[in-house]
């Protein structure tokens, strides 16, 4: 090729070398198209400062000593990156629009205005990564067909010398590319993988690490109370029905402990304080009934958010409003299911041992209804009402909230003080 045809393969400058690098064996049929894919311009800038060459074989010697050991071709070889390093370009062609090249001894990278930027201390991480792959697999192949000739011929010829050899991952590893549904499917099975090795380690665990132990127990607590706070605020947020409430409350039965001064435990949902005749009319069923520690029990009506607690207009003057309705309802109706419970307490007894060691003498009452009252009056009469209810405790929902939100805020561990 005449020397007038020959391709411009760099441009030097005094802080970067502009190459547009090429196959060059004349024998290939990709003789002299880019070598780097889209990348048909790669910049390397070094800030070297050296004065400019006339001469084309001294620039060809300066380009060498200048370009980062390792990352490029000579020239001689049509420049661009190593051969080694061709997944580097490859994975950063699928950038859109992506042209230009530029390795620079600075840190930043970015990819704006089809110009993909990256640094050499980067792109030589990743050499050495590749290498360190390269060597692994090659050495996983090696053992891989020493086996296969270990399993196939050897355990043949001499079995009692030579035992087969039991594989407990596959020979070489299968790479593929996930899509989304793939990748949240595998992070799910690993997750439940990893929950499942530390239960099986638990005694071991108890032993060696006491402590990550005890702090991993408190995250998941953590994060578990967290995610039930989420719920709670996710359902406040919409119009649900009684039964929905009482449905989550049963599943979450730690949201209503909230209620209480002292450990209870679930004993019945749906009970019956009272049977119905045989119409079906009269029946007294209450939504939970608690036991405490001792044997004391205690009866939960559960409303909804939305339930009002007082009534609209004033009683007299602007300052004090009455019960609502609802609210008295559900009071009077806790304190017959109260009543009817005492009365046939030996009944009930006979008919679940689960009662026997309880007793009728302490039965409380709690109504679980509506949302603290943002008016200062209001307010004012609603705690007055309440807190003359000597035999029912009246909790709001958003009260419940609250108390789930200071728990989770004392579990929290505060950060550690900045000594510098």
């Amino acid at each position: 090729m005449p020397e007038e045809d020959w391709p411009l393969l760099a441009t030097i400058l005094p802080n970067r070398i502009i190459s547009r690098p090429i196959h060059v064996n004349p024998h290939a049929q990709r003789y002299l198209t880019p070598k780097n894919g889209q990348f048909a311009t790669v910049i390397y800038v070094d800030d070297h400062g050296e004065e400019l060459l006339d001469d084309a074989e001294a620039a060809a010697s300066r380009i060498e000593l200048r370009l980062a050991w390792g990352l490029f071709d000579p020239p001689g070889n049509g420049l661009g990156l190593n051969r080694d390093l061709d997944p580097v370009w490859q994975g950063l062609s699928r950038i859109q629009h992506a042209e230009v090249l530029v390795i620079s001894q600075h840190p930043e990278m970015h990819a704006k205005d089809g110009v993909v930027s990256i640094s050499t201390q980067e792109v030589d991480r990743l050499r050495r990564a590749f290498n360190r792959v390269t060597t692994n697999g090659r050495k996983l192949i090696r053992q891989t067909k020493h086996g296969i000739v270990h399993d196939d011929v050897l355990t043949r010829l001499d079995p009692e010398r030579f035992r087969r050899i039991v594989r407990v991952n596959p020979p070489l590893v299968e790479v593929r590319r996930e899509g989304a549904k793939q990748t949240a499917a595998r992070e799910r099975t690993e997750r439940r993988s990893s929950v499942q090795a530390v239960r099986k380690q638990l005694s071991e665990l108890v032993t060696e690490a006491p402590q990550e132990l005890m702090q991993l127990h408190a995250e998941i607590e953590r994060v578990t109370l967290a995610n039930m706070i989420g719920a709670f605020k996710a359902k406040l947020a919409g119009k649900l029905t009684e039964s929905h409430w009482q449905t989550f409350f049963e599943q979450n039965k730690f949201v209503l402990s909230m209620a209480f001064a002292r450990p209870v435990e679930l004993t019945h949902t749906q009970f019956h304080a009272k049977g119905s005749t045989l119409t079906g009319a009269g029946a007294q069923i209450g939504d939970f009934l608690f036991k405490e520690c001792g044997q004391a029990l205690a009866i939960v009506e559960i409303k909804t958010p939305e339930t009002a607690l007082l009534q609209g207009a004033a009683y007299r003057g602007q300052d004090v409003f009455g019960p609502n309705s609802e609210l008295s309802g559900a009071v009077t109706q806790v304190l017959f299911q109260q009543s009817e419970l005492r009365q046939r307490w030996m009944t009930h007894v006979n008919d679940n041992l689960a009662l026997r060691l309880s007793g009728a003498d302490v039965v409380k009452c709690v109504v679980v209804a509506g949302r603290l009252p943002t008016d200062s009056s209001k307010l004012r009469s609603f705690e007055v009402f309440r807190n003359a209810c000597k035999d029912v405790d009246i909790v709001t929902f958003d009260e419940l909230l609250a108390k789930l939100e200071f728990l989770e805020m004392q579990l929290t561990p505060k950060p550690e003080p900045d000594l510098f």
